[in-house]
């Protein structure tokens, strides 16, 4: 094989730099450029910055699980209308995921970071000080509109600065970050929350121990917001968009932090034209022409998949997560108050609400470590998981990852009916959310490398929106479930998980493929 060859579609001459021929490559594709630049400091900073965006999309969505229990009191709320706020959140980030998707294919994904991270602190700060439900529902629909936009654009950002070696792992990066934070959120919830704090301010209103949790889960949205600010844009975006000059300033930069040479020496000096996106106006037609080749039978297939797949993985995955403390608390209330130990169905049995329980007396324990150790356990078994995936994920391949993570979530969620105790119970919520989580990252991935660049954040968006839909009639349908009894509730979220592990298999094969 030719030098010219193994370096693509670039042209190739040599230079001598002390006696050691040095490839100069010109109108070089976007894999090349990428590949060329490494890994190094510059891809660090760039998980970096990205943690705290992670760290928002995580709190705006499962902060309040925390609030809940011990809010309730504060708020009035009962158990149906926790699962309403629940589901306000995700009905946000559906009515926001088409618009979020084209706007990242148009305007850039680093502008639409900016804006929406600067705008989501200011919706986290509505929450803070929300005076009764009424407010609380409409800031976390706001708040779930705008902080869909990070999910739509942060993905693609992150995979358009690596090439095929590492791009497989960008995904599951995100989830392990995502983990990451879900161990540092009950830890926060436990340090604050059980505080005694009350005190007035403005117009009557109180402030508790859970309205400073929320506050300061505004900070990480606005370090994100001025980080973005701070980074470039994706090159892969800027050579689509036709800014060659740009995207190969991106590359240099890259280029010296990573390997610690002058931009000189970057061997690049030209790229070839990759404009996928051009447009003079933004109107509805412009959008539609931009979208329409999802559904054309060339990608129709793999659309309907990915979004079956987000459909039915996100309805198991956040009908559990989202209702997971309320789960420990009323175990840790059962094992405080009962030395006769029952199976974990029968302790289920007294989060059925009654008119007394919500009208009459309303008490809270506060005596409750448990919910936040089970918390990190549960996250601390996700980070295990995702650390061993992202060593594995070019070896085994996407689809196998689907298909046996599919069959052990959907076994392990179905058999938590038959644990005999909490700590069983624990176990097996623990591998099934890990399982069920990077398979949710992994279906990300293979979308990534499913559509090319004009098309990605739209086809994301809109797996996204289908993810969103499960997660707001899974939160709608959990309070129902657990009601109507324990095997309902498991077997359901089973089928739900068996379902993906079907349709895993027909997810065609991406591994090692070029990014379009």
């Amino acid at each position: 094989m030719t030098k010219s060859e193994t370096l693509s579609t670039a042209s190739t001459t040599s230079v001598k730099d002390e006696n050691k021929p040095t490839p100069i490559v010109k109108n070089a594709d976007f894999e090349t450029a990428i590949s060329v630049t490494g890994f190094g400091l510059f891809n660090l900073i760039l998980i970096a910055v990205a943690t705290p965006s992670v760290l928002s999309s995580q709190l705006e969505t499962s902060s309040l699980s925390f609030v809940f229990p011990v809010a309730r009191c504060d708020l009035n709320i009962s158990l149906e209308a926790r699962g309403l706020v629940n589901a306000t959140i995700y009905t946000g980030m559906i009515t926001s995921c088409f618009m979020w998707g084209s706007l990242v294919d148009v305007f850039g994904r680093r502008k639409v970071l900016v804006f929406t991270h600067l705008v989501e602190a200011f919706f986290v700060l509505m929450t803070t000080f929300a005076p009764n439900l009424y407010v609380l529902i409409a800031s976390k629909f706001l708040g779930g509109f705008i902080v869909n936009g990070i999910s739509m654009a942060l993905t693609p950002y992150l995979s358009e600065f690596h090439g095929t070696q590492y791009r497989a792992r960008v995904p599951l990066t995100i989830g392990l970050i995502y983990s990451v934070a879900n161990v540092g959120l009950p830890l926060l919830a436990w340090s604050i929350l059980p505080l005694n704090i009350n005190f007035g301010l403005f117009g009557g209103f109180e402030f508790h121990a859970w309205n400073l949790f929320l506050c300061i889960t505004m900070f990480p949205t606005l370090i994100a917001g001025i980080s973005f600010f701070l980074m470039p844009e994706s090159p892969k975006y800027l050579m689509s968009k036709g800014n060659n000059g740009e995207a190969l300033k991106v590359f240099e930069k890259i280029f010296k932090m990573n390997k610690k040479q002058p931009v000189e020496e970057y061997p690049v000096k030209s790229l070839m034209d990759d404009k996928q996106i051009y447009q003079k106006k933004y109107s509805i037609k412009d959008a539609w022409q931009q979208i329409s080749p999802l559904f054309s039978l060339k990608y129709a297939g793999s659309l309907t998949l990915v979004c079956l797949l987000q459909f039915l993985f996100m309805m198991s995955i956040n009908s559990l997560r989202l209702w997971l403390p309320e789960i420990f608390q009323i175990v840790n209330d059962y094992e405080q108050d009962n030395n006769k130990p029952i199976s974990f169905c029968q302790m289920l049995n007294r989060i059925k609400p009654t008119a007394d329980a919500e009208t009459d007396t309303c008490s809270m324990n506060f005596d409750n470590s448990s919910v936040y150790i089970n918390s990190v356990y549960v996250a601390l078994c996700a980070i295990t998981g995702y650390i061993i995936v992202a060593l594995f994920v070019n070896k085994i391949g996407k689809k196998k990852i689907l298909i046996s993570l599919g069959l052990l979530g959907a076994v392990t969620v179905a058999s938590i009916y038959f644990a005999p105790n909490s700590s069983t119970a624990l176990g097996l919520i623990c591998v099934h959310l890990m399982s069920t989580g990077i398979s949710v990252d992994t279906v990300i991935a293979a979308t990534v490398d499913l559509f090319p660049t004009s098309l990605r954040g739209s086809a994301m968006s809109l797996s996204f929106m289908f993810g969103r839909i499960g997660s707001v009639l899974g939160n709608l349908i959990f309070p129902i479930l657990i009601q109507a009894g324990c095997a309902s509730t498991f077997f359901t979220l089973g089928s739900f998980v068996m379902g993906c592990t079907i349709l895993s298999v027909f997810i065609p094969n991406t591994e090692h493929k070029a990014l379009g």
